[in-house]
């Protein structure tokens, strides 16, 4: 794919524009941080083998480090100069894996009592990260402390990064209506 100066991309080497563009917008004021629309679009869109550490969106709490865990630190996105800003993929821990609780133990097992549900990560040790891991702790001190919510979804860009870094050419920027799409 060619660089162009225009906000449109060369596709099959004729300049292309989509015909319109989407926007989301949330009100920060109402979202509950309950990440049914993570879940949702989740369920939608990453299905597939091999697409269990895709998030297109996600509800972190901030002030925090988010999901993965120091997301904004790990580059992407554009420079001054136009040029794309090289990322690196966040690794499994940064994400932080399903865990597994000792549940036939507790339940089962006649330790109730004397145990509790305790979390086990893929390594059988227990987890120091997970998705959301510092939720609702948020920022400040007594008696201003603060959070608040932020989604953080696909935002179906003018110019997204994400298609032009694809190396497959898996995602690309639907014409009609500008979103953007997994092939």
């Amino acid at each position: 794919m060619s660089k162009t100066t225009d906000i449109g991309r060369l596709i099959d080497g004729n300049l292309h524009t989509p015909k319109r563009q989407l926007a989301m917008v949330f009100d920060l004021n109402k979202c509950l941080g309950c990440q049914t629309c993570t879940i949702s679009c989740k369920r939608q869109w990453t299905r597939d083998e091999g697409m269990d550490n895709q998030w297109w969106a996600v509800v972190n709490t901030m002030p925090g480090k988010g999901t993965p865990k120091n997301w904004e630190g790990m580059g992407g996105g554009w420079n001054e100069k136009g040029e794309p800003n090289p990322s690196r993929i966040p690794l499994r821990d940064e994400y932080g894996d399903a865990w597994t609780f000792n549940k036939e133990e507790i339940f089962y097992g006649g330790k109730g009592k004397e145990s509790y549900l305790k979390p086990v990560n893929a390594k059988g040790e227990a987890p120091d990260w997970g998705p959301n891991w510092d939720e609702d702790e948020g920022g400040g001190e007594y008696p201003n402390s603060h959070f608040f919510y932020l989604p953080r979804i696909c935002n179906h860009c003018l110019n997204p990064g994400c298609v032009a870094a694809c190396p497959a050419g898996a995602i690309y920027k639907r014409g009609e209506d500008g979103i953007v799409l997994l092939s």
